[in-house]
């Protein structure tokens, strides 16, 4: 069975030109969706949210290295089975072998032809182990197992948040709002994994919450004697907005279970 066509390339490499040029060659190919990253850790974030069918990555960057990046990769269920082709001016075989015996399913050399790089590209994606491909598809059971269990770890950690939440708001009720950060943080996170792992109402009322925080915040006057009652009681909405939210997501997720 024919391997299927690349759709997506992440490319990562802290040199800009060598981004551009990737994208520009790869832009040949019709109807693939190129994006690129210029570090270990932006790949890593960006990976997550453009899931792409390959990564095409530089071994030698600042920070994060290529193999290291890879490294992290293989430890997220949900980026684990992306293919990875390094780039590399170091392309002896030795180095070849190594970056192989990493999970690479391939290596360009640098500098490369830009006029060959697709079918550089399309030759290593077409030559990538069948076996890989069929691990890939049997592993995705086990990667919904771990994406719902996941799920439940971040409805049960978020349903303490609430408690967390109600009792920096009681503090700010009292005269305190040193812990606003905290509760600012708090609902970032909620914001973010929320839309992660599919909760958008989750999400939203965590996005709700750290928007009112950080007006808060910036404002000097808002804890004032006459702006406490009203900002803190909406604050307090929210978050009884988001148990809500919380509550609903859970008994959802258990039906879907």
């Amino acid at each position: 069975m024919p391997s299927r066509k690349i759709q997506s390339v992440l490319c990562v490499d802290d040199d800009p030109d060598i981004c551009e040029v990737v994208r520009v060659t790869l832009w040949l190919m019709e109807g693939l969706d190129v994006r690129t990253a210029r570090s270990g850790e932006q790949a890593i974030d960006v990976a997550y949210e453009f899931r792409p069918d390959l990564v095409l990555m530089d071994v030698i960057m600042p920070g994060l290295d290529g193999p290291s990046t890879l490294g992290l990769m293989r430890e997220h269920a949900l980026l684990a089975d992306i293919p990875v082709i390094f780039l590399t001016a170091k392309g002896l075989p030795a180095e070849v072998a190594r970056l192989t015996k990493l999970g690479a399913i391939g290596v360009i050399g640098k500098p490369f032809d830009p006029l060959k790089l697709c079918d550089d590209l399309c030759v290593l994606w077409n030559k990538a182990d069948a076996a890989r491909i069929k691990r890939a598809r049997a592993g995705q059971s086990q990667v919904r197992a771990q994406v719902s269990s996941l799920s439940d770890n971040f409805l049960a950690r978020t349903g303490n948040d609430v408690d967390c939440l109600r009792a920096i708001i009681e503090r700010a009720r009292r005269g305190d709002p040193s812990m606003l950060d905290e509760a600012e943080r708090v609902a970032h996170s909620i914001h973010g994994a929320g839309a992660m792992f599919g909760f958008p109402k989750v999400s939203a009322a965590g996005g709700a919450i750290e928007r009112l925080v950080e007006k808060i915040m910036a404002s000097t006057v808002a804890l004032s004697s006459t702006g406490e009652p009203a900002v803190l009681q909406q604050l307090l909405d929210c978050t009884a907005q988001l148990a809500h939210e919380i509550e609903l997501a859970g008994h959802s997720h258990s039906m879907d279970g």
